[in-house]
């Protein structure tokens, strides 16, 4: 019974030395010869020494010598086998089946134990995953939102500057017509008084017989109302001939070029008057006249 006790004690201590790595290359041989020859009692020890020496609680500490940790391990393990005056108890005989079931199951926690980690957890991966992409989703969103508003402001900006585009175009259209007709011979500079209608207007034609082409500047004239417009005359032999049709909106409209008057002659122009009409014009004056001026003569009434 003690050289068994001996011998256990011998097997606790090298099966310590063996799990914390601390035998030599012959002495790892031998324990290895012993654990195949082991009884039954010596495996039980070997597996809870493994199982304790496994555990991540289970870690040498700042300072502590291999011996300590080694002796550590040995007193975590029950030790009723140490005592040589224990009496044995003998174990009630196993089933094979239960045996084989319970090395199954001491097989599967070795291999937990070995491995020393829990098993992939796929679920919470899953739901990480998840979170993530939706983040992500949710980022991209947002971006793009952004992105669209900001594409709009530049659509925005680039109608504004298209828009200012246009008017700077057209009343560089507007001096040209202007600079044309001023550039030709023979002008004749007719001034226009305001009538009873509208005491406090003047204005100038600027008249091209040759080309039939007129520059009006007007000044002090009513804003026109969105269903009329004012109507230059040409007087050709007491008789109204239509020169074309403007309206004013604002202090900035003072000058007018007419280059369609073809009706008009160029032998003769007696007079000039502005008179307001239905938009679009009319055949003949209607409406009441603005303006006038006569060809070489201060400015009279009608």
């Amino acid at each position: 019974m003690a050289n068994e006790h001996s011998h256990n004690k011998t097997f606790k201590e090298r099966c310590a030395g063996y799990l914390l790595q601390t035998l030599d290359a012959d002495e790892r041989k031998a324990f290895e010869q012993m654990l195949e020859n082991a009884t039954e009692e010596q495996q039980r020890l070997y597996r809870e020494m493994r199982s304790v020496a496994n555990q991540p609680s289970f870690t040498q500490q700042p300072g502590e010598s291999s011996e300590s940790l080694k002796k550590r391990l040995m007193e975590r393990i029950p030790s009723e086998e140490e005592d040589p005056e224990a009496e044995e108890i003998p174990s009630p005989p196993v089933p094979a089946i239960e045996e084989d079931l319970s090395s199954e199951n001491e097989g599967d926690e070795d291999m937990g134990a070995e491995a020393g980690e829990e098993p992939f957890n796929w679920a919470t991966f899953s739901t990480a995953a998840s979170f993530a992409l939706l983040i992500l989703s949710l980022s991209l969103l947002f971006y793009s939102f952004n992105l669209s508003a900001e594409i709009n402001d530049q659509e925005s900006v680039i109608d504004d500057q298209q828009a200012e585009i246009t008017g700077l175009e057209e009343e560089l259209r507007r001096k040209e017509k202007m600079l044309a007709i001023l550039e030709s011979q023979g002008l004749e500079m007719v001034l226009m008084s305001g009538l009873e209608v509208n005491p406090d207007g003047y204005g100038k034609v600027i008249w091209d017989s040759e080309n039939r082409r007129a520059l009006l500047q007007v000044s002090n004239l009513p804003h026109v109302p969105p269903d009329k417009e004012y109507q230059l005359w040409i007087i050709q032999n007491n008789e109204p001939v239509s020169a074309g049709v403007f309206a004013v909106s604002d202090t900035s409209d003072t000058f007018f070029t007419f280059e369609e008057t073809a009706d008009a002659r160029n032998d003769s122009a007696s007079a000039f008057a502005i008179t307001m009409e239905p938009k679009g014009g009319m055949p003949q004056p209607t409406g009441d006249m603005y303006l006038l001026g006569n060809m070489n003569s201060d400015a009279e009434g009608p």
